[in-house]
């Protein structure tokens, strides 16, 4: 009996600066990113994360089996996440992935594209930041929203944090 080998689940991820940050721009997002993108290789799926371009990553085209790509980013105080976010999100969205993994809530303002074009594909949202924001989520693009998974709250120097996962469906 042959048994079928299943293709890997292919996930792209974005609104990171870069990974890895070999500069001053790791924050949390990245680190959040670069820990938990080699994971998802190491379960054998096929991730994708798309870059800042200016950001420091050592000029890799992949770290730790995860593939580097760097998207266009205009680098005006205010633009270069949503630039950077917008370019990510439509090579993404037609980049033939099973997921679109958004981190962040700014970078989260795009994913109406992936809801519109990409109707088979599962679009996740990783919100990272300080209580209160999630009341935020409730008004996100497109509604219908669900969340999969909550980390209770934690306390880091005095302020309380989160990281939810919304699915939107």
């Amino acid at each position: 009996m042959k048994t079928e080998k299943k293709a890997p689940l292919k996930i792209a991820m974005l609104g990171h600066k870069t990974v890895p940050a070999m500069d001053s721009s790791r924050g949390g997002i990245e680190v959040v990113v670069e820990e938990l993108a080699p994971r998802l290789v190491e379960m054998g799926c096929e991730v994708t994360c798309y870059n800042r371009t200016g950001c420091d990553n050592g000029g890799l085209a992949e770290y730790k089996g995860v593939k580097l790509k760097p998207v266009p980013t205009f680098k005006r105080k205010g633009l270069a996440a949503m630039t950077s976010s917008f370019f990510a999100t439509v090579k993404a969205t037609f980049g033939h992935y099973d997921v679109i993994h958004f981190h962040a809530e700014g970078p989260c303002f795009w994913m109406w594209i992936p809801a519109i074009f990409c109707k088979k594909r599962c679009v996740v949202a990783t919100i990272h930041g300080v209580m209160g924001i999630s009341s935020t989520l409730q008004s996100a693009p497109l509604g219908g929203q669900r969340c999969v998974a909550e980390r209770p709250p934690s306390v880091t120097n005095g302020r309380p944090k989160y990281y939810s996962t919304v699915l939107l469906t």
